[in-house]
Order: C-alpha cells, then sequence, then structure tokens
C-alpha cells in the first residue's frame, strides 16, 4: 500500500490557522481572550514553533489576532471584519502569482533596506545565523523551505516596525516558490550556487549597513525568483534596473528669501557659516540624473551679500548631492572667495591623491557623505573613505538620520578622523530627545568624538514656520552636552524643503534662542570651533 506523503509545512500553518479561527467564529474564544500559547499549540499539534508563528502572524494580518507586549497574543477586538487574505488555489495561477510577486517586490526590497540601517548587533546576528543556516542547508541538500522563510523573517524582526514585521512574516506563508526549487536544486549545482549567491548578496549588504545595496540585491532576488517561475518582466521592469532607486524625477527648488534685516546681536569677528552651498548655471555644470532635487542658482555673489547683511565673516561651502562626484562649482568658488573660505567635498575611490591635495591647497579641509539624498554615496563608504582621508587631516561629514543608522556609537566612535554630524543629525522631531540614536549622539559629543551642526531645523521639524519650537530641546540638548563641539550655519540656499522658506534672520535669531543667549557661548559656535576644525 503506497504511504500518503507527510504534510507540508504550509499545511501545518494552515490547519492550525483554521482551527483557532474556528474557535474564534464559534465564540469559543473571544474578543480580548488570549489564544493559546506558542509552547501550548507546538505540543498541541506536533510541530515546530516556527509553524506556529507562522499561523499566528497569518491570524494578525487577517485581523483576528493582535500582540501584547511581553504578554502573548490575543484576540482582536475588530473580530473577523475588515481581513485580508491571500487564496492558496487561487496562486496557482500565473495572474494571481505575479500579483502575489508584485507585492513581495515592494515589501521585501524595502524591509532589506530598513534592517540594514535599523538592525542592532543581536537582530544582525540573527540574521547571520539564520543565513549560515541557510547555506548548510544548501551544502547538505538539506530541506531549503524553512530555512529560507527564517532568513526572510529575521530581515523582517529588524525593521523595528511591527506592522511590517507582522506582514511579512503572514506573507511568508504563501511563498512557495522555495518547495518548487527544492525539487530541483538537488541535482543543480548551478542553481545551488546562483541561489547561494542572491542571499549572500542580501546578507552581505545588511552587514555593512548599507541600505541602498539591500533594496538592490532584495530586488535581483525576487525578480530572479519570479523568472524561475515563468514570470518574465515584473512589473515591466527589466533585469538592469531598479526603478525605485534610479528614478530621474528632481522636483525644482524655490529660490532663498531676500535678506535686509541684521539680527538683533552683533555677530563677533571671524562668525563662520559652517555649511551653505554654491549651484552654478545647469548649461554650464549640469547636474547628476541621480539626485533627488533641482536647485535653483545661488551663487558666491548672492551668499555675500546675505553673509555682509548678518554680520558673518568666514564660511564653509559644502558640495550639494546634485553634482555627484563633481566639485568643479565648489573649487572655483574656493578660489574666488580666497582665504576666508574651507570646503567640503564628494569623492569616489578614482578619486586620485594628487587631486585630493590639490583641493587641499584650496582650502578643502573634509569629505561629505550624504545618506539621505541620492547622491551615489553608501553607508559602506563610511571606514573606507575616513582612512583615505586620514593622511590630509581632513573630516568626515555626514549627512543622515540618526534614527535609522544602527550603531552609530561604534560606527564613529573610533574612526581615524574627526567626524561632523550634519543637521543636528536629522532626526525627526516626532521621535524625541530620548531615542536611543539621539542619546548615542550625546555619548559621542560628551566624549569628543563627533561635532555637530545646529543647522536645519526645517527639515525635521513637523511645524510650518519658525520658530521651530519641537526642535529646541534638541539644539540644547546638544549644546548642554558640549558647547566645544557645536558648529552653526544658515544651510543656505535651503533647497530640497518642504516648509516655507524661512528667513535667514530668523533662523540666527533661533541660534541666538538655542544659545540662552550667551554671548560666551555664541562666540564659542560662531568663532573658536569652526577656527579649530577648519583651521581658520
Amino acid at each position: 500500500m503506497k504511504k500518503s506523503p507527510a504534510p507540508s509545512r504550509r499545511q501545518l500553518s494552515e490547519d492550525i490557522s483554521r482551527y483557532l479561527e474556528t474557535e474564534i467564529a464559534q465564540g469559543r474564544l473571544k474578543p480580548g481572550d488570549r489564544i493559546p500559547t506558542e509552547s501550548q499549540l507546538t505540543a498541541m499539534f506536533e510541530v515546530s514553533r516556527n509553524v506556529v508563528r507562522e499561523a499566528v502572524a497569518r491570524l494578525k494580518s487577517d485581523g483576528l489576532v493582535e500582540s501584547h507586549q511581553g504578554l502573548g497574543a490575543f484576540v482582536s477586538e475588530r473580530g473577523l471584519h475588515n481581513s485580508f487574505k491571500i487564496d492558496h488555489e487561487e496562486l496557482k495561477t500565473l495572474s494571481k502569482l505575479r500579483q502575489l510577486y508584485e507585492m513581495r517586490l515592494d515589501l521585501e526590497v524595502s524591509a532589506a533596506g530598513m534592517a540594514a540601517r535599523r538592525r542592532t548587533r543581536s537582530q544582525l546576528e540573527a540574521i547571520q545565523n539564520a543565513f549560515l543556516e541557510l547555506r548548510e542547508a544548501l551544502h547538505l541538500n538539506q530541506e531549503l523551505i524553512e530555512k529560507s522563510l527564517a532568513f526572510k523573517r529575521a530581515i523582517a524582526e529588524a525593521t523595528a516596525n511591527e506592522y511590517f514585521k507582522n506582514f511579512i512574516l503572514f506573507l511568508t506563508a504563501h511563498i512557495f516558490e522555495v518547495a518548487a526549487l527544492e525539487r530541483r536544486v538537488e541535482h543543480s549545482s548551478t542553481l545551488k550556487r546562483t541561489l547561494l549567491q542572491e542571499y549572500q548578496a542580501i546578507f552581505d549588504a545588511i552587514l555593512l549597513g548599507d541600505p541602498d545595496l539591500a533594496r538592490r540585491a532584495t530586488w535581483q532576488q525576487v525578480i530572479n525568483s519570479a523568472e524561475r517561475n515563468g514570470l518574465q518582466g515584473l512589473q515591466g521592469w527589466e533585469i538592469t534596473r531598479m526603478t525605485s532607486l534610479g528614478e530621474t524625477y528632481a522636483p525644482p527648488c524655490p529660490a532663498p528669501l531676500p535678506v535686509s534685516t541684521p539680527p538683533s546681536i552683533t555677530l563677533p569677528e571671524g562668525a563662520c557659516d559652517c555649511h551653505f552651498h554654491i549651484i552654478g548655471d545647469s548649461s554650464v555644470h549640469p547636474f547628476t540624473a541621480h539626485r533627488s532635487y533641482t536647485p535653483p542658482l545661488a551663487t558666491l555673489e548672492s551668499y555675500k551679500a546675505l553673509q555682509h547683511t548678518l554680520g558673518l565673516s568666514r564660511g564653509v561651502i559644502v558640495q550639494p548631492s546634485v553634482y555627484g562626484y563633481d566639485n568643479s562649482v565648489l573649487l572655483e568658488a574656493l578660489k574666488e572667495g580666497g582665504d576666508n573660505y574651507r570646503g567640503v567635498v564628494v569623492i569616489s575611490q578614482q578619486t586620485s591623491d594628487e587631486e585630493l591635495w590639490r583641493m587641499h591647497a584650496l582650502g578643502v579641509r573634509g569629505v561629505r557623505i550624504n545618506l539621505l539624498y541620492k547622491s551615489g554615496v553608501e553607508v559602506s563608504d563610511v571606514t573606507s573613505l575616513a582612512y583615505r582621508i586620514a593622511p590630509l587631516g581632513w573630516h568626515l561629514q555626514l549627512l543622515v538620520d540618526i534614527s535609522e543608522f544602527a550603531d552609530l556609537y561604534d560606527t564613529l566612535a573610533y574612526l581615524p578622523v574627526e567626524v561632523v554630524i550634519d543637521h543636528m543629525g536629522h532626526m525627526p522631531a516626532s521621535i524625541g530627545t530620548a531615542h536611543h540614536g539621539f542619546q548615542a549622539l550625546l555619548r559621542l559629543l560628551q566624549e569628543n568624538k563627533v561635532w555637530v551642526k545646529l543647522s536645519g531645523p526645517y527639515r525635521f521639524t513637523n511645524q510650518d514656520a519658525t520658530p521651530y519650537q519641537d526642535v529646541a530641546p534638541y539644539a540644547t540638548a546638544l549644546i548642554e552636552a558640549n558647547a566645544s563641539r557645536m558648529l552653526w550655519a544658515t544651510d543656505w540656499p535651503h533647497v530640497c524643503i518642504r516648509v516655507p522658506m524661512p528667513n535667514d534672520t530668523t533662523l540666527l535669531e533661533d541660534f541666538f534662542s538655542w544659545a540662552n543667549h550667551d554671548e560666551k557661548i555664541i562666540h564659542q559656535i560662531l568663532v573658536d570651533n569652526p577656527a579649530r576644525l577648519y583651521g581658520f
């Protein structure tokens, strides 16, 4: 007599979810009741904990169950209404399978990018362990389904977003591509190598903490997976491009407001604006196609008029992302400006040492890494660039959202160069100063391991106009942590902002308020600190 095949892992998970759904539908489990624990369900159905977790995740996505932190899973008050389901029978048709893959594409790509930025050390270790188990299973021709999905679940856990995590967990219950591969991979060393390379690329990118690489690697893996199931041209995307990273729409930015009113406090001699941009004629100096915005013309002559009105006498020109690695506009401005100006450039591994020293002679004193706006620079460049510029005595300037930067302290504390953080860490004001990212920044400041620019409050405020009161707690906390490591800047011409264009005099008045109108602190931040860092 032919033995019936053992039920699949997916079938077991569905059995558990159907059982619990029936218990809820028939009233034996009521809204607010705690469902059986993971260990109880494991014993009841004689399955692994991962099978149980998948079943519960499916019910969470259906709106039937919700987690209470530290207490377990409970029947949702929403009951059986507004549920979202995926019919397994429908997935046998290519049209429905294509729709599932399209959803996977966006969700898994986003999850990988979030995990690359947010993963803690323990979450990274869990992702690594899941990858190593998957690699071993491939080498030993063991079952791949659970190993592959465990890797995806570990990535979902590292997104630090419970809704996102739960939906990814729900979605993994409907990914059966690996089951089909299992029958082929045992007899195909080529396919085995391909799978391993795909997952290796995702893990390596998350290990680096590079969201762009993680998204690209995951995008490639899902696209390849779809093609292995006969789904060509998913979402109309070609295999050689990724529209979510390569789109060319770059909205124009308004020009800065003209300023005619000097500040209420006369600035001390040598006061320095530590961050502004010069934008040339785009017909002469074209912008890179790989950019997030299109800035207005902002000449050195126009900036000098603002500088005179505010009472500033020194300035630091910073390379904007729209020029990529082409620093020619900045270098021309340094030649024109003279000794009272310094520069911060963007370089690549192809920039020669001779070029670096030539820029140094013109007044360049730092390299910028922009991790917010498309610029062709990625987080994996942080350490390599730091060692590259150390012989010149330059610093590394980071434009980054510190709430999205995993292991901020450990990444920056031991670099061989000075580190400058743009725009107070660019963390959304709604998150609060107790956030671990901001606390890590304060620790770095207290230990003299970073400098911070008190600039761009409109970039992370939730308010529409100055004074940006929700930003003040961040600024005052930074100054209190270490005023000797503070820098101030206009961020002129205020490109790519989502609030009405601010007045530069008002922004300077806000700085006076953050410094409690203390003349000693104002002098320290505007004159002494820039002189030390930039070598005026």
